[in-house]
């Protein structure tokens, strides 16, 4: 029999397999992709088995990346093939509903209309030792990030989400599907990454995982064939697959299908420089979550370095504030902001050191209430950043109020963990014209944080539109350009109503200011294709509209209405109607829009929220009458383990306290990279790799669980060995020169740092720069060797370096150009 325990602190029902096992219908699942360029092709499929006397209805909820475009759902029993249409939600249910009345076979797939990454697989009536396989393909948009990576994730397991209307954790989908921490069910991957990345061939550099072990062929001549490793993987984690790129890569691309066309603009930070005018003053609130979801997989920790290098990158004087949450929020401050200076500051950081996941649930609606109730000042542009796993119900209202602040707010998001909601994650930058960023587990920390950072010091430029020069009418996708940042990727669609309109070298597209028509970029025919007929550039064009009807900004039911008429209670019914009618005006542009969903959905064939594929298999005198749900326990991922139940003793039994294989697994995931390193687009010699095509790169100690304990003592304890050991590679040195520079931006190093920085004594720069202080003439050295030798991690470095320029600037009473002429002389003597 299961036995069920009830989690005190969360409430989380859990179950614990004890002498027998109820029956799991789905058997295994496998993941196949194909990269192309900006795209990945995935295919996944799910075997169901009934090992049961009678026949069973099999539920199984599970997560696909929300900009995904579902365009094929297929089931095979026996030697039948039952292609799914895509109907209607409610007709598509009441087909599956109606199938199994009559004894039919059915199956159903839906997509959750509140957390849009999350989807639903029915399969009806399979009869007893009959074994049913289902097929789902989709075409999924692929991020690029820190610049050069290309990122491929297909997420595996439901993070159990927060509901604070409940005060306990919500089921997924309206099921009541369990949360397990150990599932019978496994999962294969297989992943081709084409060599040719778009028209011309991108450099391949690298390919790596943090997530899983792989396997990399490298015989096939057009593609590189990713596997995992080891067999029996359960999905416990994302799949993460970083596909690196060399920096000789076109800035623009353009491809072409009938009836669609794809353009994809990084631009750079002189376009950018050039198009941009912004003089608010920025101010910063740091939204950490510090509920219990967070201890584990250390990702506390991680909020704890991104704040550390957050406090000491902030502009000196602007205004800043931290913000923790969980069943509660805490702010440091007590109004919105406070300026940022040296006692301010050190207040900061003593908070920083003590921030615990000790605050209960999962409750961000409120802290956001309370910063939106703070409007920023005339003349301030507010940037939020939110470091969270993202692990909440109530989604749509969130979304809601962040759509409500993006005139004068950006939210920059950052998903902590194996299994963050990625659809929330992405959703709240993308209201408020931010960024969003996922941290995996045993990451670099600051890489990230630094990226996200350099971005919100930078002001994006929002007033953009592109300018599609192809000879015929198209349709924009999406028709409103979101916001462009530095060097990072836009890419955006037409759909053209006639598919035989030909492309050639005069086509192009050209990405512009929307005032000045400054350009930003053109993407030309600069090689004409070979067109296919695979419809995928069209699906992600229609993709992107649906998305953006979705995350339409619409009329706030929330806002407080002021009585105007009559105070006698025999007249409240017309105070009420006339509230009444907001309340209708709001209904009928949410009606427009998921009308528009639906039929974008149906016309080219991809699932949404509204919609779903529904396949009936017609049966002869058959009967579902003692047909039984068995609904698949989905698996908690591993840094969920404050939903256990039971200590890590010895004593503790597999299910719940991770003694088996999957824990000692997970074990050898925190300390290792997985990774296969190319010499441009040459395959490595079969000498120079092992049979598995492996190579394993340490990424992390093995401390991290306890790399903030004790803080106090182990600052001193650096400070003391700071003094004898210099750092050995680049990440520490630069890690070592953020934190020795002082508030006001300058630095204090003595010559012996100075030496083991540029092989030189301080007395040596001196001697050519005799007429500058001491103080401020290192600070410039740690400047020019930041900006010459650790270029490549400008994103590390960059806010810190602004402020220590900006300091240089005000004592040395000269320009930017004077100072950059400094710091060049003192290149020279390097």
């Amino acid at each position: 029999m299961l036995r069920i325990k009830r989690d005190p602190l969360t409430s989380v029902v859990l179950e614990q397999q004890q002498q027998q096992q109820e029956y799991v219908p789905l058997k295994r699942v496998n993941v196949e992709a194909t990269i192309r360029a900006f795209a990945a092709d995935v295919t996944i499929t799910q075997v169901f088995r009934n090992d049961e006397t009678t026949p069973i209805e099999a539920v199984y909820c599970f997560p696909i990346e929300e900009q995904a475009a579902i365009y094929t759902f297929v089931a095979r029993i026996d030697d039948r093939e039952i292609s799914a249409q895509l109907k209607e939600k409610k007709e598509a249910q009441r087909d599956y509903n109606n199938a199994l009345q009559q004894g039919d076979g059915a199956y159903l797939l839906e997509q959750d209309e509140k957390s849009q990454d999350n989807f639903i697989i029915n399969v009806g009536a399979l009869p007893p030792s009959k074994e049913c396989t289902i097929t789902i393909s989709y075409i999924t948009e692929l991020d690029l990030v820190q610049g050069s990576t290309i990122r491929f994730v297909v997420p595996t397991t439901i993070a159990p989400r927060y509901n604070p209307d409940k005060g306990s954790i919500a089921l997924p989908l309206n099921t009541t599907s369990k949360y397990a921490q150990s599932t019978p069910y496994t999962i294969d991957f297989r992943c081709y990454i084409e060599k040719t990345l778009g028209s011309r061939p991108e450099q391949i550099t690298r390919v790596n995982s943090s997530s899983h072990p792989i396997e990399i062929n490298l015989a096939q001549q057009d593609a590189y064939v990713v596997t995992f490793a080891q067999q029996n993987t359960h999905l416990d984690r994302d799949i993460l697959i970083n596909i690196e790129l060399s920096d000789k890569r076109n800035s623009t691309i353009m491809a072409v299908e009938p009836g669609a066309v794809m353009a994809a603009f990084i631009p750079t930070e002189d376009e950018c420089r050039q198009a941009s005018k912004n003089d608010l003053t920025n101010e910063f609130i740091f939204i950490v979550d510090c509920s219990g979801s967070m201890k584990d997989e250390n990702k506390i920790g991680l909020a704890r370095q991104a704040m550390l290098l957050f406090l000491k990158s902030l502009p000196v004087n602007c205004h800043f504030n931290i913000v923790r949450f969980g069943s509660q929020y805490k702010t440091l401050f007590s109004e919105i902001t406070a300026v940022y200076n040296e006692t301010n500051a050190q207040q900061a950081e003593a908070l920083i050191q003590q921030i615990q996941a000790d605050l209960g649930g999962t409750e961000l609606l409120r802290p956001l209430q309370w910063i939106e109730e703070h409007s920023p000042s005339q003349g301030r542009a507010r940037q939020i950043f939110l470091l969270t796993d993202g692990e909440i119900s109530n989604v749509t209202e969130v979304l809601d109020l962040c759509r409500s602040m993006a005139t004068s707010t950006r939210i920059f998001s950052f998903g902590l963990g194996q299994s963050p909601s990625r659809s929330l994650v992405k959703d709240l930058a993308r209201a408020t014209n931010g960024r969003f960023v996922f941290i995996p587990p045993n990451a670099s920390v600051d890489i990230y944080v630094g990226e996200q950072l350099q971005k919100a010091l930078q002001p994006c430029i929002t007033n953009v539109h592109v300018k599609w020069n192809l000879g015929v009418p198209v349709q924009s996708a999406p028709t409103q350009s979101p916001p462009v940042y530095v060097n990072d990727r836009l890419i955006v669609y037409a759909l053209i109503d006639d598919k035989t309109t030909p492309f050639d070298h005069n086509s192009s597209v050209e990405l512009q200011t929307e005032l000045d028509h400054r350009s930003l970029g053109v993407a030309k025919v600069d090689h004409i294709p070979s067109v296919s007929d695979s419809g995928t550039i069209a699906r992600l064009a229609a993709k992107a509209l649906i998305l953006q009807l979705q995350h339409a900004k619409l009329p706030s039911s929330n806002t407080k209405r002021t009585k105007t008429g009559s105070t006698q209670a025999r007249f409240q019914e017309f105070q009420e109607t006339t509230a009444t009618n907001e309340e209708k005006m709001k209904t009928s542009l949410e009606e427009t829009a998921k009308q528009r969903i639906i039929a974008l959905s149906l016309k080219y064939n991809i699932l949404s929220p509204y919609t779903a594929f529904v396949g009936i298999e017609k049966r002869m005198n058959a009967s579902n009458i003692d047909l039984v749900l068995r609904e698949v326990p989905i698996q908690i991922s591993g840094d969920d383990q404050h939903l256990q139940m039971f200590g890590r003793g010895a004593g503790s039994s597999r299910g719940l306290g991770f003694g088996g294989g999957a824990h000692r697994h997970r074990k050898i995931m925190a300390g290792n990279c997985y990774e296969l390193n190319f010499n441009g687009c040459q395959p490595l010699p079969r000498s120079s790799i092992d049979s598995a095509s492996l190579i394993l790169e340490n990424a992390c100690s093995d401390d991290e669980d306890d790399i903030f304990a004790n803080l106090t003592s182990k600052k001193e304890k650096r400070k003391s060995l700071e003094k004898e050991t210099w750092p050995s590679n680049d990440q520490d040195i630069v890690r070592h020169l953020i934190n020795k520079q002082k508030f006001d931006g300058l630095w204090s190093l003595d010559s012996q740092d100075v030496k083991n920085l540029t092989g030189k004594t301080l007395a040596d720069f001196l001697s050519e720069n005799s007429q500058i202080d001491h103080h401020v003439l290192v600070s410039a050295i740690i400047i020019a060797v930041l900006e010459t030798r650790f270029a490549a991690l400008t994103t590390m470095w960059y806010g810190v370096v602004q402020k220590a320029r900006k300091c240089l600037t005000d004592l040395l009473r000269i320009d930017s150009k004077n100072l950059d002429q400094l710091l060049e002389n003192i290149r020279k003597q390097f």
